[in-house]
């Protein structure tokens, strides 16, 4: 009897407290409540009005249960039944729950974003050598650009579905035909390499990517079928079994996970998944704790925004635990790990600035950051860069001089303004990073990047990678892309060991 008194103390207090809140303040109750329950909760203050009323709040309320035939419409019809099935059944929220959320954030958003003027790179790139590298006479279209330093072979995919093989000099080998556009490539024994292909490179989440490897010019053998969009792969032995598995990307769109293949010999592989979400990015293989099985560092993109470490625990089961999280708007696009103040522990080179979906205006937290590990990894911001629309960076020793520099790519660069910085290269001078760039790297939209001692000569080069998408770009500057169609930019490392 005490029990029930008291709990009905509670309710009523509770109902009390709601019935005396503002509109507002239940609106922003409900956020809370539901936009942090799935993934880090966005604070109105991250996009200005318009971009949350007509890109994000739609897209939130669709995903939430509400239909919207706008958005349905605007997919691809093969994928209906497949992202329906992702959704919930029923809205989560009552359609006056949902005005009061909608209502929080367009009240409390801003009308524009304050975006502060950053360090200004240095236009005078003088440790490298850039030299522009046409691969046909259509539209620059690479999906993947890739060194192989043993067997001195570069290759360059596109978007159309071709793989081009070069030597180091980049006189032109052999040609491939894919069944779609390449994503990732994996080497083997001469003669050899893996590829993974996307199925389709747009949004989607038809199961029709592959991993197929080409051995010695024969026929292309299929080893895995049925992925959502693979956009990243790596092959190694996650159960000790002296067998190399492959662990996927398949960022898929709604839908989509983190997938690993178990050979079982014979070619012959066996789905695990690792983690059912979409917009897996990026993979490091690692034996973090030590203890004789390799644990993958994930990056997750999609949604719920976030760097994991997967810890092996035998048998392709992982145990999970979240490193970092990133609200879901902040586009987080790649990472890379390098031990930046030397003390033997990993740090996190992370960016974020995708740009593609719903909110396409510039932002004050897109760029390049440095996560600090603390040899418990646990880790904290030490520096950050507002690069705008940042898509890739690489951390390497490109001058020599002992300590870890940054090359850094933007997709979704200031185009109006900045275009030469979709490219920027920091050198760290101990004490901090200090930005470099070239005029020349406005000549693209640089979407890949691969750093390797291309030329032999014991440093480190840089490939960049054009895929010339064309939204958001001012007409001069794309009169300029169509007469130079440069698809690859080589920088050249003059450092002499």
């Amino acid at each position: 009897m005490k029990f029930f008194i008291a709990a009905s103390f509670v309710i009523t207090a509770s109902l009390i407290f709601f019935c005396c809140q503002s509109e507002e303040q239940k609106g922003e109750r409900l956020a809370h409540k539901y936009c942090g329950s799935c993934h880090l909760f966005p604070e109105p203050g991250l996009l200005d009005k318009g971009a949350w009323e007509q890109g994000v709040l739609p897209q939130m309320a669709f995903r939430m249960g509400f239909q919207n035939m706008k958005i349905s419409l605007a997919l691809p019809p093969e994928d209906l039944e497949l992202i329906y099935k992702s959704l919930p059944a029923q809205p989560l929220v009552t359609v006056e729950e949902w005005e009061l959320i909608k209502n929080y954030y367009l009240k409390s958003a801003p009308d524009s974003l304050v975006v502060p003027p950053a360090e200004k790179p240095d236009s005078t790139l003088t440790l490298f050598n850039v030299e522009p590298i046409t691969i046909s006479n259509s539209d620059p279209l690479v999906t993947l650009l890739k060194t192989d330093t043993v067997t001195k072979k570069i290759f360059a995919g596109t978007r159309s579905s071709m793989l081009y093989q070069y030597n180091n000099k980049f006189v032109l080998e052999d040609t491939f035909k894919l069944n779609s556009p390449p994503s990732s490539i994996l080497f083997g024994k001469q003669n050899e390499f893996i590829i993974s292909t996307m199925g389709i490179m747009d949004p989607n989440d038809r199961a029709v990517g592959e991993i197929i490897k080409f051995k010695n010019n024969s026929a292309p053998q299929l080893l895995v079928d049925s992925l959502k969009r693979p956009v990243f792969i790596e092959q190694t032995d996650l159960n000790n079994d002296k067998q190399a598995d492959f662990i996927v990307c398949e960022f898929g769109n709604y839908t989509g996970a983190l997938t690993a293949y178990k050979n079982m010999g014979n070619d012959q592989y066996e789905k695990h998944t690792i983690y059912g979400l979409p917009g897996a990015r990026k993979i490091i293989v690692r034996d973090v704790n030590n203890d004789g099985l390799l644990d993958l560092l994930v990056l997750m993109t999609q949604g719920d925004e976030q760097i994991a470490l997967l810890t092996n625990s035998g048998n392709f089961n992982f145990r999970i635990t979240t490193l970092l999280r990133f609200p879901p708007v902040y586009g987080s696009s790649f990472m890379d790990i390098a031990d930046f103040n030397h003390d033997g522990n990993f740090d996190i080179l992370y960016t974020n600035g995708d740009n593609a979906d719903y909110s396409t205006i510039l932002k004050p937290y897109h760029g390049v950051r440095v996560f600090m590990n603390d040899g418990k990894n646990k880790f904290s911001e030490s520096w950050f860069y507002n690069m705008h629309g940042a898509s890739q960076a690489l951390a390497r020793d490109f001058d020599g001089d002992g300590d870890i520099d940054i090359a850094a790519i933007s997709f979704f660069p200031d185009f109006k303004n900045h275009p030469e910085e979709g490219f920027i290269y920091f050198e760290n001078d101990g004490k901090t990073f200090k930005p470099h760039t070239t005029p020349m790297t406005k000549d693209s939209r640089w979407l890949v990047m691969d750093a390797a001692d291309v030329d032999q000569d014991g440093d480190c080069d840089l490939l960049l990678g054009a895929l010339d998408f064309y939204s958001k770009v001012p007409p001069e500057l794309l009169q300029s892309w169509s007469i130079k169609k440069t698809s690859i930019l080589y920088l050249k490392n003059k450092k002499i060991p």
